[in-house]
C-alpha cells in the first residue's frame, strides 16, 4: 500500500494555485455553471470569485468547523456543537 505525504506537513495540498478544497469547489462550480448557463451560470462564477478571497482570509479549517457548528458534519471523538460542558 503506497501513500503519499506532502513534503511539509504544515502546508496544505495545493493543485495549481488552489488548495484542495478550493479546487474541488472551483471545478464543480465551473461545471455546473457550464451546464446551467445564462445569468445563473455567470452568477455562480461571480459567487466563486467572491468566495475564494473571503475563504483565504479565514484560518485553515474554518469551513469544516463552520459546518460542524451548523451540525452538518461531526468530528470523531469530539462533542457536538450544542454541548456546553465536556468531561474527558
Amino acid at each position: 500500500m503506497d501513500e503519499r505525504l506532502p513534503q511539509y506537513l504544515h502546508r496544505p495540498v495545493q493543485i495549481l494555485w488552489f488548495g484542495s478544497d478550493e479546487f474541488m469547489l472551483a471545478t464543480s462550480t465551473v461545471f455546473v455553471a457550464a451546464i446551467v448557463g445564462g445569468a445563473i451560470g455567470w452568477a455562480l462564477i461571480l459567487a466563486l470569485l467572491l468566495f475564494i478571497p473571503w475563504k483565504r482570509s479565514k484560518p485553515r479549517g474554518y469551513l469544516a468547523h463552520l459546518a460542524w457548528r451548523w451540525g452538518v458534519v461531526s468530528f470523531k471523538h469530539y462533542p457536538g456543537p450544542t454541548q456546553t460542558r465536556f468531561c474527558e
